[in-house]
């Protein structure tokens, strides 16, 4: 993997952030809250979850790739 692929998640992982933000702001408007917004909001957040993972998956990757690499020499 790649630092490409690095920037790519935490390009997803900014756009997810920003949606948390809209659903939390919808959250918080006066009124009932919706169930709706609420499943959103717990939906994101996970996904958010999902990537924050596969950042630490990559940059591990990369650490043991280093680590082999060095090894070797």
């Amino acid at each position: 993997m790649s630092d490409e692929d690095i920037k790519q998640l935490m390009n997803a992982r900014e756009a997810l952030v920003q949606k948390r933000m809209i659903c939390a702001q919808t959250i918080a408007a006066p009124g009932d809250v919706s169930d709706n917004a609420i499943r959103s909001i717990v939906e994101v957040q996970r996904a958010i979850d999902v990537i924050d993972f596969a950042i630490e998956e990559l940059e591990q990757a990369e650490l043991d790739e280093e680590l082999e690499e060095a090894d070797e020499e």
